[in-house]
């Protein structure tokens, strides 16, 4: 069974992360980050891109992610945070342990590039 087939398919997806963006939202340490942004629209774009790396049917065509990152400026506590976050949900919802650890995996391995468009948006701030 894949991952996304583990979660639920898409339906599993978007529950999990329809949870985790209310959380990102309200959160004390990254909900700065999300004011003035559309949720519905950041799920809607996740949901495709977590199930086409979870095994399932659906393809991905938003932006890079350092392109949609780079307004943003993400520090490596707020890439952890959020991580966090996912853990602790995909816990909560019972997902079982291989999908669990093969989602979390997928999404450290985004780290760097997202963490990149951070560092990037930091340097233009200072220049203005």
């Amino acid at each position: 069974m894949s991952p996304y087939e583990a979660v639920g398919g898409e339906a599993g997806v978007r529950s999990i992360l329809d949870m985790l963006y209310a959380r990102l939202f309200e959160d004390p340490l990254v909900g700065f980050l999300f004011e003035g942004r559309d949720r519905a629209r950041i799920v809607e774009a996740q949901v495709a891109f977590t199930c086409a790396f979870l095994g399932g049917p659906q393809r991905y065509a938003g932006k890079a992610l350092p392109e949609a990152h780079a307004a943003l400026p993400l520090l490596a506590g707020h890439f952890d945070r959020r991580h966090r976050l996912l853990e602790i949900i995909l816990e909560e919802r019972g997902v079982p342990e291989e999908a669990r650890r093969e989602w979390l995996r997928v999404d450290d391995t985004l780290r760097s590039s997202v963490l990149a468009a951070g560092e990037a948006a930091r340097q233009r701030s200072r220049r203005a």
